[in-house]
């Protein structure tokens, strides 16, 4: 299944973090043009964001603040896998999803962020609804 979970570098001192979500050199070559950037909230628990894929789009989630599970499905052979991005407990994990990967997120703690890398702008076309967290 095209996903991976990686571990951000992480820069601390007296006046907090400084962390690289993603860096040139981790691109493959068809991904290195820039696509969109953007922070996904969720306000409360039990929030669920996503619940839909792309057949062209690769995507990079990061954990920033709270605790996310996080599921995702490969739509083409349903092969399927749950886990938590925990900022407090894992430091920031980043989520990468490929074309085909449906993907979604629900909040298990007061709120949530996650930082977002598309290597496409938003097309709406590319946005197929696909339930994987009721």
């Amino acid at each position: 299944m095209d996903f991976k979970l990686d571990h951000f570098e992480s820069y601390n001192d007296i006046r907090g973090k400084l962390v690289v979500f993603l860096k040139e050199s981790e691109l493959q070559t068809e991904q290195k043009h820039f696509g969109q950037i953007y922070f996904i909230t969720f306000s409360n628990s039990g929030i669920v964001r996503g619940n839909h894929y792309h057949k062209k789009w690769r995507e990079w989630f990061g954990i920033v603040q709270g605790r996310i599970e996080a599921v995702v499905e490969d739509v083409r052979t349903k092969e399927r896998q749950s886990f938590v991005l925990d900022a407090a407990k894992d430091g920031y994990v980043r989520l990468q999803t490929g074309p085909y990967i449906a993907h979604a997120f629900r909040c298990i703690s007061n709120s949530a962020a996650l930082l977002n890398y598309a290597n496409g702008e938003w097309d709406p076309e590319d946005n197929i609804p696909y339930t994987v967290i009721q």
